[in-house]
């Protein structure tokens, strides 16, 4: 199984639709999707050096747009999607105390939540329920989302025959690696939230 996502990864960074995927992935991502698209936009780069700040605004744009989505779903779905998605997160105890802070700190906590291994969705739901401000909501998401992938973009540019090789020579780790920073990531949500 791990062989089959490493091969997929590497298939969609050398295709003509790697732009495609990593804007479908970013967006879901910001609304519901568990996983993230780092290491998806970290092989493109490392395989197109020239293109890194391209994809990179690719996936903030996908991000910003996702993220506005489960705004959506948390503002007028809420209870027939939204605590559903929140409930598969494990969030659904903590939601009270997410929204009280969202609505004391909302452009803060976006900003921090959105770079983190966090799952993103969570605050953009919340953020939709709360009835945050969406001109706030959104400077916060476009602020947050461009400097995750443009930071990872630039390490990718500068070290990306290093990562190619380390990931041709180490897939499972790669892989495991990527598993573990999503497990992380829902560790760090339940830890904080």
């Amino acid at each position: 199984m791990m062989n089959k996502l490493y091969n997929w990864m590497m298939r969609q960074a050398e295709s003509k639709n790697a732009a495609s995927v990593l804007m479908f992935i970013s967006f879901i991502e910001s609304s519901f999707f568990p996983l993230p698209p780092d290491p998806i936009l970290a092989v493109v780069i490392a395989k197109n050096k020239h293109r890194a700040f391209y994809y990179a605004a690719i996936c903030t744009l996908a991000s910003v747009v996702g993220g506005l989505f489960g705004y959506y779903i948390g503002y007028e779905f809420f209870e027939l999607v939204g605590s559903k998605i929140l409930g598969f997160y494990g969030q659904a105890s903590k939601f009270d105390e997410l929204v009280r802070k969202l609505n004391e700190w909302a452009f803060w906590l976006i900003c921090i939540k959105g770079v983190t291994p966090i799952p993103y969705k969570v605050v953009t739901i919340a953020s939709g329920f709360a009835k945050i401000n969406l001109m706030i909501f959104t400077t916060a998401s476009i602020i947050t989302r461009s400097t995750r992938f443009f930071v990872l973009s630039a390490i990718c540019q500068k070290y990306g025959e290093s990562f190619l090789n380390f990931t041709e020579k180490h897939k499972a780790a790669t892989l495991y690696i990527i598993i573990f920073s999503v497990i992380l990531g829902f560790a760090l949500l339940k830890l904080l939230m």
